[in-house]
C-alpha cells in the first residue's frame, strides 16, 4: 500500500494554528490506518526558536493522542530552499525528502491555519487503492466570520486556462499528487511570493494534454474534505504587496502562451480582490 503524506509548511509563528487546528485534525481522521499516514511538518519560520516550539507542541499533542511513534509518524524538518518569499520553498523541501523516501507516495498539501474534515484521508486512501490516480481534489469549504462557501471543481474546469483566469476551487490544502508526478512538473515555482497554487496547477494540467493524460487519471472526490481559514489575516493572501510580487511575475510568466483577452479577464479579477492595478497596455510594453 502506497503511503500518503500529509505535508505543512508553517510559517510566521503561526504555531498555535499549525498544532489545534491542521495538525489536530489530521490525528483526528475516522476511518483510516495510522500507519499508512505519515506527517511532514516544515518550518518556515524566521524566528529560530520556533523550530523548538513546534517539535515540543508536536509532542505534547500527539502524547495528547496517546499516539505510537509509527502512527501517524511526523517529521519536523525546516526548509532547505527558498526561504519567507511563500510556502513553495517549504513544499519543495518536504516534496524531495518524500521522493527519497518513497517514490509511489502521495502528497495531501494542508495550510497550517487550514483543517481536513475528518474522513477526508479516508476517501483519499480509497481512490488510490482502487485506481491508483495521479492527482486527487476534493471540494472545499471557505470559513468566514459570519459565513461559508463551498467550492467545488468540475472535470470540464481543469484546464490550463481556467487556472490562468480565475480558480476554479483547487488550492493548496485540497491538492494530493503522486509524488513522482509533483518531481517532473518541477514542484512549486519558487520566485512566486503567491498564485502559487494556480502556477501548479497550469504546469500540471499542461504536463498531462503534452503526454495524453486524460481526467481518467484524475480524481475528484465527492465528499467535503477540506476547511480554509477565510479569516486568518496573517496570511500571504492579506499582504497586498506579496499578491502583487507574485502576481506580476506570474503574469510574466505566461503573458506569451494566454490569449489578451484571458490575460484581460484575469486582471479583472486580480483588480477586483486584490487591489491590483496593472493593465494590458503594462504588460505590452514589457521588453
Amino acid at each position: 500500500m502506497e503511503k500518503i503524506f500529509v505535508v505543512i509548511a508553517t510559517s510566521l509563528r503561526r504555531t498555535s494554528l499549525l498544532i489545534n487546528k491542521s495538525l489536530k485534525s489530521v490525528y483526528s481522521q475516522k476511518k483510516i490506518n495510522p500507519y499508512i499516514i505519515n506527517v511532514i511538518i516544515v518550518d518556515d519560520n524566521r524566528n529560530k526558536e520556533e523550530f523548538i516550539k513546534v517539535k515540543r507542541e508536536v509532542s505534547k499533542l500527539r502524547r495528547k493522542f496517546r499516539l505510537k511513534n509509527n502512527q501517524f509518524r511526523t517529521y519536523v524538518i525546516k526548509n532547505k530552499k527558498t526561504r519567507f518569499n511563500s510556502g513553495t520553498g517549504a513544499w519543495n523541501t518536504a516534496i524531495d525528502f518524500i521522493y527519497k523516501k518513497n517514490k509511489n507516495s502521495y502528497i495531501a498539501f494542508l495550510d497550517d491555519d487550514d483543517w481536513f474534515n475528518e474522513l477526508y484521508l479516508y476517501h483519499l486512501k480509497n481512490s488510490i487503492k482502487k485506481n491508483n490516480f495521479i492527482a486527487i481534489f476534493s471540494p472545499i469549504r471557505w470559513i468566514f466570520k459570519n459565513y461559508y462557501l463551498d467550492f467545488k471543481i468540475d472535470y470540464k474546469e481543469l484546464k490550463p486556462r481556467e487556472f490562468f483566469i480565475r480558480n476554479p476551487g483547487v488550492q493548496a490544502s485540497n491538492m494530493c499528487f503522486r509524488v513522482d508526478i509533483l518531481k517532473v512538473i518541477g514542484g512549486f515555482d519558487e520566485n512566486l511570493s503567491s498564485t502559487t497554487d494556480r502556477d501548479l496547477m497550469i504546469r500540471f494540467l499542461t504536463y498531462c494534454i503534452e503526454n495524453n493524460i486524460n481526467t481518467d487519471n484524475i480524481k475528484i472526490i465527492d465528499y467535503l474534505g477540506v476547511y480554509y481559514n477565510a479569516t486568518n489575516n496573517n496570511s500571504v493572501t492579506k499582504d497586498l504587496n506579496k499578491k502583487h510580487r507574485g502576481l506580476d511575475n506570474f503574469y510574466k510568466k505566461y503573458i506569451s502562451i494566454f490569449s489578451k483577452k484571458d490575460l484581460a479577464i484575469s486582471l479583472k479579477r486580480a483588480k477586483r480582490l486584490f487591489k491590483y492595478e496593472k493593465t494590458i497596455d503594462y504588460f505590452n510594453n514589457l521588453p
